[in-house]
């Protein structure tokens, strides 16, 4: 077990989060109707850990690598983007033209400390994996302890 470093500023900023996410969750149904953009609410992320890095996987179908910006700090990962579409449609006798447009933000508190300097990121098929090696104080060191008479 190894001990952590108690962060006010980093247990404040997640409860800033948190708040908002409750917010959205309580105003977005009740905005639906009016302003019918859910493409624009906060992709949803998976986070875990694979070889001593922290992985977050976000699907963001329809964009492009030039509409996503990221940004890494040594406890969260930031992810900003905007898409824009347009769809039209034309039969005989009928016309349909719509555009989209819409941004997203959301930060991603990491469950350890990283490197930022060594964040990498990849866009396929919709879907983006950004990979952010742990900082060596936040992986856990064990050492044997001998026990002296």
């Amino acid at each position: 077990m190894s001990l952590a470093r108690w962060e006010p500023m980093s247990e404040l900023r997640r409860l800033h989060e948190d708040m908002d996410r409750l917010m959205e969750g309580i105003m977005w149904p009740l905005a639906a109707p009016v302003w019918p953009l859910a493409e624009m609410a906060p992709p949803a992320v998976d986070v875990f850990e694979r070889d001593g890095c922290v992985v977050v996987k976000a699907e963001l179908p329809g964009l492009k690598k030039e509409d996503i910006e990221i940004t890494a700090t040594e406890d969260s990962i930031s992810l900003r983007g905007e898409f824009k579409r347009e769809e039209e449609t034309k039969k005989e006798g009928f016309y349909r033209h719509e555009r989209k447009e819409g941004k997203f933000f959301r930060t991603i508190p990491m469950p350890a400390a990283i490197k930022p300097d060594q964040v990498k990121a990849h866009f396929k098929d919709g879907v983006l994996e950004v990979t952010a090696p742990e900082a060596e104080e936040a992986k856990a060191k064990e050492r044997r302890v001998p026990i002296e008479a």
